[in-house]
């Protein structure tokens, strides 16, 4: 009781705080002015940072600050930015107003004749900005950005290409105009610009030596030229021309070594060849094609995987497949064509799934390899190891095959992502089995061993890629903790928490456990050493490695590491610094009642730039040093939000009506007083108090109720965490919510008892459509998405993946535990649609029409039982939407959120009724009226 009294005081006195202020209400035309933080960056040097500031709703900014000053740049409606690897410029794409990109929408011109990005380069020493417009796409380097590469759509006679056309490559060849994109090298030190033509594809190489690019000219008759341009001398060599089409070139690490495909087909289904050269060398005579000693009969390289060099340069990567057929001439009108979908038990994949893959299918292609000293061909993959992992970027004698066919079929109500793992020699191609029927398996990055997790003895596993050793270590099982979700509550085997790295040299791999992480000896002999000396276990603090270098191999143990850390009682979180070497009590570095983003650091300095949040902090960005020391403050993209009447928090705990611990969040608006009564909606999925410090702008709806603009319209928001029994999904959330509002009840005053709602999208969106049918507690309720009929939803489609619902039920959410034909009455029990005349609360429906996750009719089921019953009930369907509106759906989003809230506002606020919900809109009137 001590801790509800000392709650009350708290409210108390902020009540007094918040009365001396009156502050501004949120309300839906304010949603498109709060800006979110995009893509933050911070140059190598840890100098510069950028980020973009973008509206809800128009245009943004791309912001570039100098860390040691107060200094910034802005740069409107800049974004995809790129910091130089020498930090002395910064490139980015520059959007055209959203006023104009608005207006081509309205004019219906096209997608292709929209309005184009420009290219912005910043150049820091004179603040330079130079624009070019018509972007296709840009490029620089990881090193010796001399250079800016990019591929723009040039009006024709717009151009001059440079004089002396011969060392340029601009030959004047016929039809030399029908291709307007030109490359465009623009020179960082001078600010002068090259200019190639008809350029339909460039690379250009990671350490900025050479860039690499594909010009086409001609009309009915294509002629192709490759060119190679040098970036130190200035010189443009062309090693390869001929009539017919290239594509995918690219370039190793240094620059020196080149390759590309072509085909001299006029047709669409084109056969292509690999060429590879060097600059001293030029282009070799050996390419591969269908003659090539090793390639599988009537196959060739493909056009659908991208080409890559191994790290050292001595293998070059790509993919091969059936020689592609040309398509047979269209010969019948369609109304003499046979279109019919033939579904057989025989199949692997349901016509759904094979429909959803069918572009994937179509361009499926097998990983191979070309060893450039011997110049010798070795197929990787083939169709039944179809996909192949190679090791040590490319340099590695092992890759990791894997082999889903066994266990496709079955996927379908397992929902499991079985595989045979197969060991595959690069050097011979020969490949080994290794395991069977894993779901999990991990190749070290030096490829001497395979890991990899079993979910039934629930440990994990080694063997040694040695071919002649067969034994398999044993890594966890000794270990008296576990290491899979110990929070599972779904009738499938829980999944482990993961790997957080490799130590050098493949001798060990760390593992986390629920808070801690272990270093574990893959060949299984020495004792697993707890790095973190259960420091995260003691004090319920989950620790998880922080790796900010992208292309981390190995974990440095010799310099102390960053860890996060969250506490699961408080839900605050930090940072710690562990040391991986002598394992060391983790040092703490900060921790605070907030919400922090992951580091991102500079590359040779050491500083960090992050995000913090708490629902009244908008995560900002800020800078500090690896320790933390006086951490700064670098944006404030809402200044204008305290000018409303904002939203806080507190964690609430009570115990279900089953005996179980439970938590959630209730949030109050800023100007709360517990002398008033407030109406109160109930949100919930799974859980989710671990969010308590995570912020939410006012923001258009896509399914759910945003909880910051309930809030300040006077709303309490009570989201309650749900654990489930296996077979009783419906009892089980009713157990938890009701017992979470009976808490509240029972303990606050302030909660109008005679005003609850509640909402829920999709597997909240079922649990709502339940809990209406079991109580009359709620005055109104809003359902996004619901199952309202297992039995029927259990045989349905997932559209958007293809995927029969079986597994839902059996393995994951839906939490039956069995077939439908296994356990009818829980299937029956479990649906809102048998108990539809017990409901009494007005009940809103969103399910719309394109929703691949639930099928809509679902919602319909339970809207045409609900009216037939002459119960109060709407249904919103958004045509052409998905599961949730699309992000992009400004003016449906909208829509959901007015007329959500108008529902609510008439139930639990007793605000007048809405037209809409008065006297509907007719299907005539659709588009003429709102009825709002």
């Amino acid at each position: 009781m001590r801790r509800h009294f000392t709650l009350v005081l708290v409210l108390f006195s902020m009540s007094l705080v918040a009365q001396n202020t009156i502050k501004r209400i949120i309300s839906p035309d304010d949603f498109a002015m709060w800006k979110i933080i995009k893509g933050p960056k911070i140059s190598d040097n840890g100098k510069v940072m950028a980020y973009e500031l973008n509206p809800e709703r128009g245009d943004g900014q791309l912001i570039v600050k100098y860390l040691d000053s107060k200094q910034e740049d802005t740069i409107p409606r800049g974004y995809s930015a790129s910091f130089s690897p020498e930090s002395d410029f910064i490139v980015f794409k520059i959007k055209q107003p959203f006023d104009s990109i608005r207006k081509a929408k309205i004019d219906n011109i096209g997608k292709d004749k929209m309005p184009k990005d420009s290219l912005g380069i910043f150049i820091f020493r004179n603040r330079k900005i130079i624009k070019y417009p018509n972007l296709e796409s840009y490029s620089i380097p990881e090193e010796n950005a001399g250079w800016v590469a990019f591929l723009s759509k040039s009006e024709k006679d717009s151009i001059k290409s440079p004089e002396g056309s011969d060392a340029q490559g601009n030959e004047k060849e016929g039809g030399e105009d029908q291709k307007n994109d030109q490359l465009v090298l623009f020179n960082v030190e001078t600010c002068d610009t090259i200019h190639y033509l008809n350029v339909t594809d460039f690379y250009y190489s990671k350490k900025g030596k050479s860039i690499a690019f594909i010009r086409e000219t001609g009309d009915s008759l294509k002629s192709t030229t490759v060119s190679v341009f040098e970036t130190d001398s200035q010189k443009t060599t062309a090693f390869f021309r001929s009539n017919g089409y290239s594509k995918l070139i690219t370039t190793d690490d240094t620059g020196q070594q080149f390759a590309f495909l072509f085909s001299e087909d006029t047709i669409k289904e084109k056969a292509f060849r690999l060429y590879h050269g060097t600059l001293k060398g030029g282009l070799y005579n050996q390419h591969v094609d269908e003659t090539t000693p090793g390639i599988p009969i009537g196959w060739l390289p493909s056009e659908h995987h991208k080409l890559n060099f191994s790290e050292d340069g001595s293998h070059l990567f790509f993919c091969t497949a059936l020689k592609p057929k040309p398509e047979p001439k269209d010969t019948l009108p369609d109304d003499e064509k046979v279109n019919v979908d033939i579904w057989s038990w025989r199949d692997q994949e349901l016509q759904p799934r094979q429909k959803v893959n069918l572009d994937k299918e179509k361009k499926r292609s097998y990983l191979a390899v070309l060893h450039l000293q011997d110049n010798k061909f070795v197929q990787l993959g083939d169709p039944v190891v179809r996909e192949v992992r190679t090791t040590m970027k490319g340099n590695g004698q092992y890759a990791l095959g894997k082999d889903i066919m066994p266990y496709r079929k079955a996927s379908s109500w397992t929902g499991e992502n079985k595989a045979d793992y197969y060991l595959v020699d690069v050097k011979s191609g020969i490949k080994r089995k290794m395991l069977e029927g894993i779901e999990n398996a991990w190749i070290s990055p030096e490829g001497s061993f395979i890991v990899w997790y079993d979910p039934v003895g629930r440990n994990y596993y080694s063997r040694s890629t040695d071919i002649e050793s067969q034994a398999i270590n044993e890594l966890t099982k000794e270990i008296p903790v576990a290491f899979y979700n110990e929070l599972n509550d779904m009738p499938a085997n829980p999944r482990p928490y993961g790997i957080a790295g490799w130590a050098e040299n493949d001798r060990f791999v760390y593992i986390y456990d629920r808070y801690d992480i272990w270093k574990i000896d893959l060949t299984g002999t020495r004792v697993p050493v707890n790095i973190t000396r259960g420091f995260g276990r003691r004090n319920q603090l989950r620790l998880r490695y922080v790796k900010l270098d992208p292309k981390e191999e190995f974990i440095n143990a010799e310099d102390p590491d960053l860890v996060s850390s969250f506490d699961e009682r408080s839900k605050s979180s930090g940072f710690f610094s562990v040391d991986f070497k002598n394992y060391k009590e983790p040092k703490l570095l900060l921790v605070e009642d907030v919400r922090f983003g992951t580091p991102v650091k500079a590359k040779n300095e050491d500083k960090l730039i992050f995000t913090k949040e708490s629902p009244s902090e908008f995560p900002n960005l800020w800078a500090s040093n690896m320790k933390f020391d006086r951490p700064k403050k670098i944006s404030d993209a809402n200044p204008q939000q305290k000018d409303y009447n904002w939203v806080f928090t507190t964690l609430i705990k009570w115990t279900s009506f089953s005996g179980e611990p439970l938590e959630g969040i209730l949030y109050m608006p800023e100007d709360f007083s517990p002398r008033r009564k407030y109406p109160m909606i109930v949100y919930y999925y799974e859980r989710n108090s671990d969010q308590l410090f995570r912020h939410f702008i006012p923001s258009p709806s896509r399914s759910v109720i945003n909880r910051t603009f309930y809030a300040s319209n006077g709303y309490l928001v009570f989201v309650p965490d749900i654990t489930y029994r296996t077979g009783y999904p419906g009892q089980s959330a009713y157990n938890a919510v009701m017992s979470g509002v009976s808490y509240l009840l029972d303990n606050f005053s302030f909660i109008d008892r005679n005003n609850i709602g509640l909402q829920g999208q999709s597997w909240g969106g079922y649990q709502t459509a339940w809990l209406v049918t079991q109580t009359d507690m709620f005055a109104a309720a809003m359902a996004g998405a619901p199952v309202s009929n297992m039995t029927s939803a259990y045989g349905g489609i997932r559209w958007g993946s293809g995927m029969s619902r079986m597994f839902q039920y059996e393995h994951t959410q839906s939490r039956i535990g069995g077939t439908l034909w296994e356990k009818p009455m829980q299937y029956i029990e479990n649906s809102p649609l048998f108990y539809v005349p017990k409901i009494r609360t007005p009940l809103l429906i969103m399910h719309n029409d394109n929703d691949g996750a639930v099928p809509w009719y679902q919602g319909i089921e339970l809207f045409v039982a609900l009216r037939r019953l002459n119960k109060p009930a709407w249904m919103l369907s958004y045509n052409g939407e998905p599961h949730n509106l699309k992000a992009e759906s400004w003016g449906n989003r909208i829509d959901l959120s007015v007329r959500m809230k108008g529902f609510f506002d008439y139930y639990l606020q007793g605000k007048p009724m809405p037209e809409w919900m008065r006297f509907g809109i007719p299907a005539k009137d659709k588009g003429k009226t709102l009825g709002y």
